[in-house]
Order: structure tokens, then C-alpha cells, then sequence
């Protein structure tokens, strides 16, 4: 989700032309929801300040110590620069640190509202800060400015699954997919998008939805463990035990890899 996101929304922050993170403006999805305000698809984003790329670079690169110092420096200087702010809580962000972040992150909104990236960012703190409606408006207030952006499609329909509003879900996932599908660069977000309509069809008990899915996520993504493990469980449920056994080997060499990236002690079974 939102770390892959992070350096793809950085790198597009580094362009001249726009402010990172969909706004180029990519078309919506047929049947995906339209913006409140459609006078805003003509506005120019806002583009991030020369004078901030490098700090956005270093914090691409994973040096956010480094991009903090100099930040932190710069914010003192120039405290209603929302740009600034954004940056700087995105060096906390980075890190998981999202308490931290979430002020910086408020300021951004409320002084560089025109810089979409903020909204997208803002979302996805308040997400992993269990606060589900804050999320809900941010992504919202993103969508409605660059509805070509997948991956606050996705988030949407993360938070509608969870509010088990199914319908909202399946259009969110959809749409995902569909924003995603041409990018190479975005395979890893499709796989984990057409992992989670399964989930969706899991709850309604189409199973072969589900099965359909879950291939579908684990071809385009073949490192994606959970979907090998929800697949396993779906194939046992269809009464398909030999290839539910297949899923599960997978899962467990994919995860094994996983944890070992992580430096994670290997459990044993």
C-alpha cells in the first residue's frame, strides 16, 4: 500500500510538471465515483517547490534523517510553507512514525490544500491511526481531485470492507484495477487489489469469484504470500484439497523469503 505508494508519489513529485501521486490527471474508471466538484479536474495541481525536491529525494531514497534535518531548518524559516510541512511529515511517515506525523500533516492541509499529495498522505496516516471517518474525508477530498489515482481508490475500498459496506468495496477495488492495470510499475498494487475483491467474494460466498481472483493476484504478483494462503483456503473449501496444497507450499516459501528480508527468526510450522 502506502510504502510502495510513497516512492512512486515521490518520484512524481520530482517531475516538473506536476505534484506526484496521479495528478496527471488520468481518467476515472467507467461506473467509479464522480467528483463532488468537477471544476476541480481543470485546476492545475500544484507542483512541489524546486527548492524542496532534494529534501524529496533524499526521503525517496530512505535518507529521512537526513531530509529531516534540513527540513526542520527550512520550516523555522518559513513556517507557512505547507509543502515544507508535508515533506517533513513524510520523513515520519516513512518511518511508521505516524503520531509525529499527523500534525505536520494537518498543517499541509490547511496551508498547501492545492498540492494533492498532502490528501493522499493525510489518508493513509489516519488509517494506520485507526481513525476510519478522518481517512475516509481525506482520500475522499484526494479522489475528488485526481480520480485517476488507484491507489486512493484502494484505500477507499479498505475502509468500505471494513464497514462491510461490500458494494463500495467491490467499485473501489475495481477501479484499483482498472486505474493500475497498464503500469508496470503498479503490478504489485493490482495483485493486492484483486487479492482483496476476493476477500469481498469470500463474504458473500462466491467462492469461484474468489479462486478467480486470488490466481489472477498470485500470477501478477507471485511474492504475494497471503494471497497463496487465502487461496489454499478457498481451494479446500471447493473441495479442491491437491491444488490447496500447492497454494499453501507457496505461501510458505513466499513468506519464509518475506520474513528473512526482515530479518525475521524462521518459524517452525
Amino acid at each position: 500500500m502506502a510504502t510502495r505508494a510513497l516512492i512512486l508519489v515521490l518520484a512524481a513529485a520530482l517531475a516538473p510538471a506536476g505534484g506526484g501521486c496521479g495528478d496527471d490527471r488520468a481518467a476515472a474508471p467507467p461506473g467509479a465515483p464522480k467528483p463532488a466538484h468537477p471544476a476541480e479536474q481543470t485546476a492545475k495541481p500544484a507542483s512541489l517547490s524546486p527548492q524542496l525536491t532534494a529534501a524529496a529525494r533524499l526521503i525517496a531514497e530512505q535518507k529521512t534523517e537526513q531530509a529531516r534535518t534540513w527540513l526542520e531548518a527550512h520550516v523555522a524559516g518559513h513556517p507557512d510553507d505547507g509543502q515544507a510541512a508535508f515533506l517533513l511529515g513524510l520523513t515520519y511517515h516513512r518511518e511508521k512514525r505516524y503520531t509525529l506525523a499527523r500534525p505536520l500533516f494537518e498543517s499541509a492541509v490547511r496551508l498547501a490544500p492545492d498540492y494533492h499529495t498532502v490528501h493522499h498522505f493525510h489518508g493513509w496516516c489516519l488509517y494506520y491511526l485507526g481513525d476510519m471517518p478522518g481517512a475516509r474525508a481525506a482520500f475522499n477530498r484526494h479522489v475528488e481531485a485526481v480520480p485517476g489515482e488507484g491507489d486512493s481508490h484502494f484505500a477507499l475500498g479498505l475502509i468500505a470492507f471494513n464497514d462491510d459496506r461490500l458494494d463500495d468495496a467491490q467499485r473501489r477495488f475495481a477501479a484499483a484495477i482498472e486505474l493500475q492495470r497498464n503500469n508496470p510499475g503498479r503490478r504489485r498494487d493490482v495483485s493486492k487489489a484483486h487479492a482483496r475483491l476476493a476477500d469481498v467474494h469470500i463474504r458473500r460466498g462466491e467462492l469461484e469469484e474468489a479462486k478467480a481472483r486470488l490466481l489472477l493476484a498470485t500470477e501478477l504478483w507471485p511474492q504475494h504470500y497471503a494471497a497463496f494462503y487465502k487461496l489454499s483456503r478457498v481451494l479446500h473449501r471447493l473441495g479442491e484439497d491437491e491444488a490447496a496444497d500447492v497454494a499453501f507450499r507457496e505461501f510458505r516459501v513466499w513468506e519464509t523469503r518475506a520474513a528473512r528480508r526482515r530479518g525475521v527468526p524462521e518459524q517452525v510450522p
